[in-house]
């Protein structure tokens, strides 16, 4: 009788701890930022330009990932970007004052540069006709200081020297998204803010 009392009790705390596990699942998927999907107006002429400013969120308590992928025609000729930073005087668009990362394809290679007049790196491509360019920074849960800075271009590392510090800001409240050359860029940009990482052991 003891040894089945206590083969249920074993049975019973397993349950309750899947229980609580599936919970913490959803709490911590529901915790999520809503993802933002920006997407660029038609161009009329192949030699213009078409942009759009979107409000986002860079960070929120315990955070603990800000991501985003950008996704377009990689030609020759083809500049897609995408800009970051704060809308300080509110007027609804980031101008290049307040821009403090800006990523993006360039005419043959891929970019990321501090504002929109500092340091910038490279990374040529290979010969596809779309590429995805995905950034991660992992933060520290309530204090947003970023500790590590991945960036990918179709799975491989890319930008191994950037340094996490210099390329985010929990303040950031805007983005603007710009595209030029092509009237089709076939540009998809994604930007979500993920929260920290939940361990759960069980016995």
């Amino acid at each position: 009788m003891a040894k089945c009392l206590n083969l249920w009790q074993s049975q019973a705390t397993k349950v309750v701890s899947m229980i609580v596990a599936t919970c913490a699942m959803f709490a911590l998927s529901s915790y999520a930022l809503p993802s933002v999907q920006p997407k660029l107006p038609p161009v009329g002429e192949t030699d213009t330009e078409a942009t759009t400013n979107v409000l986002f969120a860079a960070w929120q308590e315990n955070a603990g990932r800000f991501t985003f992928s950008l996704t377009c025609r990689t030609t020759p000729t083809n500049n897609v970007q995408a800009a970051f930073g704060t809308d300080a005087d509110g007027d609804g668009v980031l101008s290049l004052e307040e821009s403090d990362l800006v990523v993006g394809w360039d005419c043959g290679a891929w970019f990321v540069q501090n504002g929109f007049d500092g340091g910038r790196v490279e990374e040529t491509a290979g010969e596809d006709d779309e590429q995805t360019f995905v950034w991660t920074v992992e933060l520290s849960p309530r204090s947003a200081i970023a500790r590590r800075v991945t960036a990918t271009i179709g799975g491989t590392a890319v930008f191994g020297g950037v340094g996490a510090g210099m390329f985010y800001r929990k303040t950031w409240n805007m983005l603007r998204l710009t595209g030029r050359g092509l009237a089709d860029s076939g540009e998809a940009l994604t930007v979500r803010v993920l929260p920290d990482s939940l361990f759960m052991i069980m016995r």
